[in-house]
């Protein structure tokens, strides 16, 4: 583009066309806004840069707001809210109206998945394996999974960028060496999205996570906070004044 105005111009003078120096400004000033636009739009579109990041650093722990959506079958439901994790696999995540008011909360410990709905005083409690295929909690269970450091990139083939471990897990990485997208060996998936610098480690600014039976939940993280200092408590359900059920009775995901 920056080629052609030239030439243009040089048409219009040969062909004797009178330009007013005051038409020939104003036509200057507007060249060089478009010209901005275009430069403006290319950085816009253009991958950030990634640079600090600290070779081996993983995340240990995670506390950020959160925008969440689940989808199981035609059943869809979100909000916003807020999730701490802790290595090895115990988080928290809370949804919240859009007072501010706790709708509902989520726990995991290792295999146990404890869902509290403060408003009624019940609480939801078992193995991850009594959920249905189908629920979206699944997905919310496989934290762990999602979060583990991924193997070196070196060596993947840069036509296919792609690499499966011993355990199954296929990997599909970009050109800069980060994961794109993971698929288990029972068919459950993860995809990350707009990596960024979080004190030095490379983290996404959002996920999609979906079950091998179609159920997916996608999280969006707000101003992530990697590897700072999280209680014990605070991953930990109060389940006083609260009535116990079995997991498999939850139906709000």
């Amino acid at each position: 583009m920056m080629l052609l105005f030239p030439k243009f111009i040089s048409c219009a003078f040969h062909r004797e066309v009178s330009v007013s120096p005051k038409r020939l400004s104003i036509f200057s000033r507007n060249t060089i806004l478009l010209l901005f636009l275009v430069s403006f739009s290319a950085c816009a579109t253009a991958q950030r840069p990634l640079t600090g990041i600290v070779p081996g650093r993983e995340v240990e722990t995670l506390q950020s707001s959160i925008g969440i959506t689940a989808k199981s079958g035609e059943r869809s439901t979100g909000g916003r809210g807020f999730l701490i994790f802790k290595q090895p696999d115990r988080f928290h995540m809370a949804v919240l109206s859009p007072f501010g008011l706790t709708v509902l909360e989520v726990f995991s410990d290792t295999d146990r998945l404890t869902c509290l709905i403060p408003s009624r005083q019940i609480a939801y409690s078992g193995l991850l394996s009594e959920l249905p295929e189908t629920s979206a909690l699944k997905g919310l269970g496989m934290m762990k999974w999602v979060v583990a450091a991924p193997p070196p990139a070196e060596g993947v083939s840069a036509r296919s960028r792609e690499l499966t471990t011993a355990s199954g897990d296929r990997f599909f990485f970009d050109d800069n060496g980060l994961v794109q997208r993971k698929v288990s060996k029972q068919g459950d998936e993860v995809i990350y999205h707009d990596y960024r610098n979080v004190n030095g480690v490379a983290f996404p600014e959002s996920i999609v996570i979906g079950s091998s039976f179609g159920a997916t939940v996608k999280i969006t993280f707000e101003e992530p906070e990697i590897n700072q200092p999280v209680e014990d408590s605070a991953v930990t359900p109060i389940l006083e004044g609260f009535t116990i059920l079995p997991l498999a009775d939850f139906k709000g995901f």
